[in-house]
């Protein structure tokens, strides 16, 4: 076993000196001093890239100096960042330098996940996956190949299955992330809502969210804005099973029963429209169904949304009226992760309608209107062999677009996918491609993803890690750390559109390539004849379209567009239209009701926990991203190495379980590793709470495996959304032993 011994104060000091700052969430922004210094140094290399610690890509500049990058900083000029980088940014330099990262390709030669395999050269491993796949294509046809992915990269690979012909995509962080989010606002606002998280948090009077633990899931310009607005004055309220680091700087923490947010809303909506707190002319001029809608939640009354949440009716009336009081510089965020309670789609509609009733559409303090850049995006490869060129119609797997018909086709269904690659139905899939993304930590049940896996005649892992996917792959692809890499300009979208750029902060430390080079070799190697461009190419494409040459990238890392008008067209007098069946902001949505849902979100109970039960909750700490970082020892060290089960006091009192004591998560016939109690009345009484990412099962991720720690995956729940086909995992109950 790794040691983990490593104190914080340790931590600090490691940091001080190769990462800066990171005993404190942001740094410093660059000065024109150390600008200059830098220009003196002869052996000093400063290089430009966006942050993939997570999937934010907040803007990054990386300093060399005689081979050996040492520092990290954020760009002043990225709209995702203007300057700070958080600690998982700063820590990109132990991922980089990290010795339990993948350093050649490897082909299994023991049983899958025994952990044995050996080293083989690029054209070795890439000829084995090409046969293997052409095999499989012959035998049962393009669409028996998939691909499951996530990153920068993944348009790579999403290229390589346009090439081959094969629907059988699936991207996660819509199934197990936010597709119940976006087909909820856009069943009500005839749009997606975006990653963008379009909220106008700096300018807003009022903030609500639901379970989005924003200022500790950290999205670095989201957390910005947020803390901007408060600064200005804004009351914040948050609704939270749990005392969360967004709860305690908030102005009301509503400690809401687990599983009953849908109720909260709805006693909302009712009370606004009785008490008449909403916005009368932009409900009578751009909404639809509000008299069925007040029908609806007639009976939906405070005092009934306080029965059901714990919710005291008088706080349910205090937050409308706080909401109503900024209207419509308000805003509640539908936050992400909406992988919940399997109704996500309608509690998101409910969220939508509750916005629609304060008349924040396109308004300073409400949501703005995104705008892009000018440019078309060039593809690095032509396709030839697709569905759209009149290839050959194949049917999904995952029934995105068919029987979950709301479901977008190009980011599939990941939970459906690996159910229909396990009862081999429609038709069997036997090649599966992961990029980036870690199956056994987001899909539930470890057995049944080893029985999915097993299902496969080829299962391929590009990564930086030898994770548990990998571990079960029988060819792996070490991926180079987005800090050795060059990928294509990335193009943004925003409240300030821009492109961004990537190039290499050091020559890969191994035998490491990117995405791209990798996806080439295999089509080629599989006797596709597309060409592809470089790198080079495709932004030298983007650039002219720009009229701006490659220094401007090199010394900011960022082109913003220059101009901003339009943002917020309610509150410049523009007329709105909404792309819905009825032009309007849909409380009653036609939709869904010829799709045979609740055209009006109606509550419905959900099962609850026994008495010796609780409900499993999990999410992220600010420390780590999804279970991509757990194996970083400078993040492991800001929370002690130590990993902790929330568990309400009275029920921990019962169990004889004190602060400080190891415990289990028992499931059935499941039992985690060992936790670090945490006995708190911060908590409903009715949940535990574990962070994401830990129980892991590969000894290839030393420090990782070292922590213990429950895997949520593991526990969780596996329902599903029937609007959207998106996940639920919070319907798992659990027990707490103690060790």
């Amino acid at each position: 076993m790794a040691s983990i011994k490593m104190s914080r104060r340790g931590f600090l000091n490691t940091a001080a000196i190769s990462a800066a700052a990171m005993s404190v969430p942001f740094t410093l922004k660059r000065s024109a001093a150390s600008d200059n210094n830098a220009k003196e140094d002869k052996k000093l290399h400063i290089s430009q890239n966006w942050c993939e610690m997570c999937f934010w890509g907040c803007g990054v500049t990386a300093y060399n100096r005689e081979g050996r990058v040492f520092k990290l900083e954020g760009q002043p000029k990225c709209p995702k960042n203007y300057g700070k980088l958080c600690a998982r940014g700063n820590s990109g330099i132990y991922q980089l330098y990290d010795p339990d990262r993948l350093k050649k390709p490897l082909i299994r030669t023991g049983k899958r996940g025994e952990g044995k395999f050996r080293e083989a050269t690029y054209e070795e491993a890439i000829s084995y996956v090409a046969d293997k796949t052409n095999k499989a294509i012959k035998e049962y046809g393009k669409g028996t190949v998939s691909l499951i992915a996530h990153g920068s990269g993944e348009h790579a690979f999403i290229n390589l299955m346009s090439i081959i012909g094969s629907p059988n995509t699936a991207i996660p962080a819509y199934s197990q992330c936010t597709g119940s989010r976006e087909i909820g606002w856009f069943l009500t606002y005839g749009r997606p809502y975006t990653g963008n998280e379009p909220i106008d948090a700096a300018n807003s009077k009022c903030l609500m969210f639901f379970g989005r633990n924003v200022l500790e899931a950290v999205m670095v310009g989201e957390t910005q804005r947020v803390t901007e607005g408060m600064a200005k004055g804004a009351k914040l309220i948050y609704v939270d099973p749990r005392y969360s680091k967004t709860a305690a700087k908030a102005d009301i923490w509503a400690k809401i029963k687990p599983g009953t947010d849908l109720a909260l809303m709805l006693g909302m909506i009712n009370y606004i429209i009785n008490a008449k707190l909403y916005n009368i002319d932009f409900v009578d001029k751009y909404c639809s169904g509000f008299d069925e809608l007040k029908q609806s939640v007639k009976k939906n009354t405070p005092e009934w949304a306080e029965k059901e949440t714990n919710v005291p009716a008088e706080t349910i009336k205090n937050i409308c009226q706080e909401l109503s009081n900024a209207a419509p510089s308000c805003a509640i965020g539908p936050g992400r992760r909406l992988t919940r309670y399997g109704d996500d789609t309608q509690h998101v509609r409910a969220i939508g309608i509750l916005n629609a009733l304060m008349g924040n559409w396109y308004t300073p303090g409400g949501f703005y209107k995104i705008s892009k850049m000018d440019i078309v995006t060039p593809h690095i490869c032509e396709i030839e062999h697709t569905e759209v060129k009149g290839g050959e119609k194949i049917e999904r797997v995952d029934g995105a677009g068919s029987e979950y018909r709301l479901a977008p086709k190009n980011l599939g269904l990941e939970n459906k996918l690996m159910k229909g690659i396990l009862q081999g139905e429609p038709y069997p899939v036997k090649v599966m491609f992961a990029y980036g993304t870690n199956l056994f930590q987001h899909y539930p049940d470890y057995e049944e993803c080893k029985q999915i896996i097993d299902k496969l005649d080829l299962m391929v892992t590009c990564d930086v890690y030898l994770t548990e996917t990998a571990l079960y792959s029988d060819v792996i692809f070490p991926e180079s750390t987005y800090l050795e890499r060059k990928d294509p300009i990335g193009v943004m979208t925003g409240k300030y559109p821009y492109v961004k750029y990537r190039e290499p902060a050091t020559a890969p430390l191994y035998n490491t390539i990117g995405a791209y080079e990798l996806v080439e070799k295999i089509a080629k190697k599989m006797g596709y004849k597309n060409h592809f461009k470089t790198i080079d190419d495709v932004n030298k494409e983007i650039l002219d379209q720009l009229g701006i040459s490659i220094d401007v990238l090199k010394k900011d890392g960022v082109y913003v567009k220059p101009t901003f008008e339009g943002i917020y067209p309610q509150a410049e007098g523009k007329d709105l239209k909404f792309n819905t069946p009825s032009g309007k902001v849909e409380l009653y949505s036609v939709f869904c009701e010829k799709l045979g849902f609740d055209p009006i979100p109606k509550y419905t109970r959900h099962k609850m926990p026994k008495d010796d039960e609780f409900r499993l909750l999990f999410g992220r700490q600010s420390y780590h991203t999804h279970a991509r970082t757990q194996n970083n020892r400078w993040l492991l060290a800001l929370h002690d190495f130590e990993i902790k089960a929330w568990i309400p006091a009275k029920k921990a009192a019962r169990l004889g379980i004190m602060t400080g004591n190891k415990v289990r998560i028992v499931k059935g016939d499941k039992k985690s590793r060992e936790l670090t109690a945490y006995v708190t009345d911060e908590i409903h009484e009715d949940a535990i709470f574990i962070p994401h990412g830990y129980g892991r099962i590969t000894k290839f991720m030393e420090l990782a495996y070292a922590m213990d720690g429950a895997s949520d995956a593991n526990l969780c729940s596996n329902g599903t959304d029937p609007i959207s086909g998106a996940s639920a995992f919070h319907q798992a109950f659990v027990k707490i032993e103690k060790v």
